[in-house]
C-alpha cells in the first residue's frame, strides 16, 4: 500500500515539470530512486533512507534534484535506456 501511495505521489509531482524530455527523465530517475531505496531496505536496512526522507526528496524540483551526484547517475542510466529503445522509454515514462 505504501509503495502505491509513494508511486502515486511521484506521478503527481512529475506532472508539474515543464519539459517533456525532462519530465520523462525525472519520472524514470524517480522510479529508480524509489526502487534502489527499497532494495537497500531489504538488503542493507541501515543504509536505506526512511520513506519520509524519500518523499521529501521527490517533492523537490527537477533542478534541485539534479544537484545530487547520485540522482545525476540515475538520469544517465535513464538516458541510456532512452537511447537504446526510445519508443519503449516514451511509453514507460509518459
Amino acid at each position: 500500500m505504501n509503495k502505491i501511495l509513494l508511486t502515486m505521489l511521484v506521478l503527481i509531482l512529475i506532472g508539474c515539470t515543464s519539459s517533456t524530455n525532462n519530465k520523462q527523465l525525472e519520472t524514470c530517475a524517480d522510479s529508480m530512486f524509489i526502487l534502489t531505496n527499497e532494495l537497500m531496505a531489504e538488503r542493507l536496512p541501515g543504509e536505506a533512507q526512511p520513506e519520509a526522507a524519500i518523499r521529501e526528496f521527490l517533492t523537490q524540483s527537477f533542478n534541485n534534484k539534479t544537484e545530487y551526484d547520485y540522482y545525476n547517475a540515475l538520469i544517465k542510466i535513464c538516458e541510456d535506456q532512452k537511447d537504446k529503445d526510445p519508443e519503449k522509454f516514451k511509453e514507460d515514462y509518459k
